[in-house]
């Protein structure tokens, strides 16, 4: 339903400008899809060929994009640290390496966590000659589509933790600034 106000409200923003008036066609809100890609490797000594089979694991799974990357560490705590402090120097965000059940193990299992986001196709606007009578163009489908594509973790377009919701007090700051400014330079 709030669509339709906004269909209506921008097409009759759109008479009033003096613009043609061609319907316009608001886009359903499409379905991002999200699929995990998940990888493991068993870290089993702190030699220095268990390091570099480590970089090297880290850097086939990230594909190039190592923000990307999601770790989830476990098993013995002096091996998940080689594997933290490893990853850091690769420059994996220290937020995206969890620590996880730490026990007296020979071993540590690295899980690597990559989301790729999937948007639906945007309908080609190329192949649609624009007439008198109507432009269908669907709005905002290829905002999403970028959006979905560019984020780390798609999962943060639907519930982000990581920004917590504020009242907008701090924000108001600078224009009530302002307004005082004015006012004491209109005095003068």
């Amino acid at each position: 339903m709030t669509v339709r106000i906004k269909v209506h409200l921008v097409a009759l923003m759109a008479i009033l400008g003096g613009c043609a008036s061609a319907p316009i066609y608001a886009a359903p809100s499409t379905p991002v899809y999200i699929r995990q890609e998940s990888t493991v490797l068993i870290l089993e000594s702190l030699r220095a060929s268990e390091r570099q089979r480590l970089r090297n694991f880290l850097e086939r799974a990230s594909r190039g994009r190592r923000d990307a990357l999601h770790l989830l560490i476990s098993g013995s705590p002096r091996l998940g640290a080689e594997a933290v402090h490893q990853a850091k120097q690769m420059g994996i965000d220290a937020n995206n390496i969890q620590l996880l059940d730490q026990h007296d193990g020979r071993t540590a299992r690295i899980e690597v966590i990559v989301y790729h986001a999937r948007p639906a196709d945007c309908p080609s606007v190329s192949s649609q000659l624009p007439s008198d009578e109507s432009v269908d163009l669907p709005l905002g489908c290829s905002t999403r589509h970028n959006l979905a594509v560019m984020v780390n973790d798609p999962r943060d377009l639907f519930d982000n933790k990581a920004v917590k919701p504020s009242d907008g007090d701090r924000a108001a700051i600078p224009v009530a600034k302002y307004r005082t400014f004015t006012a004491e330079k209109s005095a003068e």
